[in-house]
């Protein structure tokens, strides 16, 4: 097991998982994978990734079964039970978001998504090297000098493949760290990463996408294109650095099936 890096930011996953529902959008999973395996190779990857760095995990499990409960059981977790649905639970992961200090990093994540080994490094290379990504509207001030807007960050982390289809004249930003492109993107799931006072201030919006976990109109609120007036800058990794686990989402240019192998046999 790795030993953190100390000066890397710290992560709290909230994790909302559910072995009762297959898949909310009924599409289905790669490699022939039945729900409950999907989520403990799921949750393995993740665990995995984020010994590199300071980090907390919270499992909040809607109707989750006893043979799920035993194995969350075996890590240290917290361990929050409950009978919730899609939408409550979403909610209720963005409360447990708000209990932890304003400059931590929480990443609210559904159980489906599988994580590369260098996540949470890359992540939290992006995180210590934000200072240096210069996006805002130049406004003019009456002394003539240009007043920059830096934007709220938040973090998308798998590469959706529909990114890639030119059916839109969508034009965005691309940034690189030290060790990886970044991609604006302008909408995700109800998985993210964002600092806790970003999940704060965008609360209401947050609680009231939650109705009908309507993603659509939470990413056209949430997140700017041009113009970052009172909005977040979302970014995806290029490649992705994690993917979730549905045939036609999964992330390109990398060995998903080798990392189902590794997480599968253990």
């Amino acid at each position: 097991m790795s030993t953190p890096d100390r000066t890397s930011p710290t992560i709290h996953v909230v994790l909302r998982a559910c072995d009762v529902v297959v898949a909310v959008n009924k599409s289905p999973r790669p490699f022939d994978l039945d729900k409950r395996t999907l989520i403990k190779i799921c949750f393995r990857s993740l665990h995995a990734a984020l010994q590199a760095v300071p980090h907390t995990i919270t499992i909040l499990g809607d109707k989750l079964s006893d043979e799920m409960q035993q194995f969350f059981k075996q890590y240290q977790v917290r361990l929050i039970l409950g009978d919730y649905g899609n939408d409550e639970s979403i909610r209720q992961s963005l409360q447990l978001a708000l209990e932890f200090p304003d400059h931590d990093w929480v990443y609210i994540c559904e159980d489906d998504y599988l994580h590369q080994e260098n996540s949470f490094l890359e992540i939290a290379t992006l995180i210590k090297e934000r200072e240096v990504i210069r996006v805002g509207r130049r406004k003019h001030m009456l002394t003539r000098q240009l007043k920059y807007t830096y934007p709220d960050m938040v973090i998308f982390p798998p590469d959706y493949p529909d990114r890639y289809r030119v059916t839109t004249n969508d034009r965005y930003y691309i940034f690189h760290t030290s060790s990886l492109h970044w991609r604006q993107v302008f909408n995700t799931t109800f998985t993210m990463m964002a600092e806790v006072k970003t999940i704060r201030k965008h609360r209401q919006l947050l609680i009231k996408s939650s109705e009908h976990a309507n993603d659509g109109y939470l990413s056209r609120q949430m997140f700017g294109r041009d113009d970052f007036s009172n909005k977040c800058i979302c970014l995806s990794p290029m490649p992705g650095l994690t993917a979730h686990m549905h045939h036609d989402t999964l992330t390109p240019l990398n060995d998903w099936k080798r990392l189902v192998e590794k997480y599968g046999a253990q």
